[in-house]
């Protein structure tokens, strides 16, 4: 059964709802891991990646290894659909944010995909 997007979509025309794409799939996931704090889900208390933790922290090369280390091992270990983890850092400190732009392969595919991730910063 395929996945279903989140909010659930009808496929134009059809009324039936629109399954997802492997690739919508786990850049779902991708989203999803990375937005939750470990401990926020009961049965799953290692789930997720705490950014949320460096939020007020200095933006240094030291903090932006921390994020990179903790982003990659999340993915690793909760989306074994994908490899070849890379992360880069956009600092907007005028904004008040930082943006963490992960890149992958899909294992099956070999495509490659990239999504941003937005960090508040202090």
């Amino acid at each position: 059964m395929a996945a279903l997007a989140f909010p659930c979509r009808l496929e134009p025309g059809l009324g039936r709802f629109r399954p997802l794409t492997e690739l919508e799939e786990i850049q779902q996931s991708v989203h999803l891991i990375l937005t939750t704090r470990q401990g926020e889900r009961p049965f799953r208390p290692k789930f997720g990646a705490s950014l949320d933790l460096y939020a007020f922290e200095t933006m240094d090369t030291t903090t932006c290894n921390l994020i990179r280390q903790g982003v990659v091992a999340a993915l690793q270990t909760w989306e074994p659909r994908i490899r070849n983890i890379r992360v880069d850092f956009d600092h907007r400190p005028e904004e008040g944010r930082l943006i963490a732009h992960v890149s992958y392969e899909v294992r099956r595919s070999g495509m490659t995909a990239s999504q941003p991730v937005s960090l508040q910063t202090g």
